[in-house]
């Protein structure tokens, strides 16, 4: 018995090691991405201040805007989030949900006023913190009486490939007693026709932030100029439970007993990134302004640490299954950025304010630690992936000298090429994680408050963000017409941020 533990043991930990060469496009896609998130004003805005600037997140998104401050500040945001999540997979509805609290946004802003000059009124310089994206959230999804299993593609995926030489999943299943061999041949235990119930659980944590390093001044109270460099950090980590549960089947005479079995996945990514930013805001009249900032790729090197197991209630007594930990240090381009925008001062009353990104995530790009690149997924990501165009429109009026309302509305369009899912497109994941999914557009309405008073402001946002996934628990190469394959899932984000700032 211990030799068959150690073999065991020693399956695992090759197999582990082996799949995590595996690179995959819904991965880099999902650290791709950006959330509307920052200090509360901004928030409330919905994050259209690429003309305005004078504000910490703003800076951020247009490093032109940091020309717009007279004076120092410092602000600090704190933010509640409230995430949720339904998902129909097959007409069975399961929701989750999730509260976390932490920072969105911590900065300060420099200003002096050159002596020597008359053309430069200011130059100015900032060092920032904003969250880009939250990863947080719960989803489960259920589905009932499926003739598709994972098992199939596990088979299938490793056809001719000796037992001895598994990896990934099929060595998982393999000793787990999920599979059999014979002439170069896998099946699964399923037998014909028998019926499976499926569910899967899985929890996200984590977020990206970039550290903003910036310097611009007014020219002339015209043109306002800056740039910044940006040191991005990446914290993901994601653990998931799929499990299958047959139904049992009667073959002649024999009845064909159920079991279950469960795949467990954990997933941590970790590292840091670096791009620059350059932008400007043209002011050719006191009532409009026009922005324009254009952000270089982020240029990531991460580390992803894995972990997975596989059980059976077919496997003999007194064994175990077993998990190991594998790490892959890699390379990923995110996209870049070009930013376009407009706002329109009525006085000293009201801003009404426009902006539109252009982001091809086509630019996503992955390379092993050596700078190889990673062929297969890069291609993959050129078929799959579009420009996006993300549009935020905002704005706020001034009741008085102290009190302001505010609201946004904003469309990010998405990444994903539309028609993926009934094009039922094979998508590169990474190591033993079996899912992925296609994204929808994500919409943002917004509101908040103001209030200021001599050098001291306070702010209040809330934001809530709809969007959906076509999300697939597995790829299977021949679904059945009859069963749609994926869940829908529908995704809802609540969050209240606070700003306070001091001017001096």
């Amino acid at each position: 018995m211990n030799n068959i533990k150690r073999y065991f043991i020693t399956a695992v930990l090759s197999g582990l090691g082996l799949m995590a060469f595996a690179q995959g496009e819904y991965d880099a896609f999902n650290y791709s991405q950006d959330d509307l998130l920052g200090t509360a004003r901004y928030m409330s805005m919905a994050g259209a201040f690429g003309a305005l600037g004078g504000d910490m997140s703003a800076v951020s998104q247009n490093p032109g805007g940091i020309g717009i401050y007279r004076s120092s500040e410092f602000s600090l945001t704190p933010v509640i989030g409230y995430s949720s999540s339904s998902a129909d997979y097959n007409g069975i509805s399961r929701k989750e949900n999730k509260l976390t609290a932490g920072f969105n946004s911590i900065g300060y802003i420099g200003s002096f006023r050159p002596s020597n000059t008359e053309n430069i009124n200011n130059i100015n310089f900032g060092v920032s913190y904003t969250k880009t994206k939250d990863f947080n959230r719960n989803m489960f999804i259920s589905g009932k009486n499926n003739a598709s299993s994972l098992l199939d593609g596990i088979c299938a995926d490793n056809a001719n490939v000796p037992t001895m030489s598994l990896s990934g999943l099929g060595n998982l299943a393999y000793n787990a007693y999920l599979t059999n061999y014979a002439g170069g041949v896998y099946t699964s235990v399923l037998r014909q026709n028998e019926l499976v119930d499926k569910t899967m659980y899985m929890n996200e944590d984590g977020h990206s932030g970039v550290f903003d390093f910036s310097l611009g001044a007014n020219w002339g109270h015209f043109m306002y100029i800056g740039v910044g460099v940006g040191l991005n950090l990446m914290d993901y980590s994601m653990t998931s439970s799929y499990s299958e549960h047959s139904l049992g089947v009667i073959e002649g005479t024999t009845e064909i007993q159920p079991f279950e079995y469960e795949l467990r996945n954990a997933l941590s990514t970790t590292g840091s990134g670096v791009n620059f930013k350059i932008g400007a805001i043209l002011k050719p009249f006191p009532f409009l302004r026009f922005g324009f900032a254009l952000h270089t790729p982020t240029y990531y090197k991460l580390t992803d640490v894995f972990g997975a197991s596989m059980t059976s209630d077919l496997m003999p007594a007194n064994t175990q299954s077993e998990s190991a930990e594998s790490d892959l240090t890699y390379q990923l381009q995110t996209p870049g950025k070009i930013m376009y925008s407009a706002a329109y001062l009525f006085g000293q009353r009201a801003i009404l304010s426009f902006d539109c990104d252009v982001v091809d995530y086509r630019e996503m790009a992955l390379k092993y630690e050596n700078g190889m690149p990673c062929d297969e997924t890069n291609a993959s990501i050129d078929d799959h992936f579009k420009t996006a165009y993300n549009v935020r429109v905002g704005a706020e009026y001034r009741v008085n000298d102290n009190f302001s309302v505010r609201g946004g509305f904003a469309s990010y369009d998405q990444g994903y090429q539309k028609n993926r899912a009934s094009a039922n497109t094979f998508v590169s994941t990474v190591g033993t994680t079996p899912y992925y999914a296609f994204d929808m557009p994500t919409t943002y309405i917004t509101g908040g408050l103001g209030y200021r008073s001599g050098l001291f402001s306070l702010d209040a946002a809330v934001t809530n963000k709809t969007t959906g996934e076509q999300f697939f628990p597995y790829y299977d190469s021949t679904p059945d017409s009859g069963v749609k394959q994926y869940a829908d899932v529908k995704l809802n984000r609540l969050n209240l941020a606070v700003t306070a700032g001091f001017r001096f």
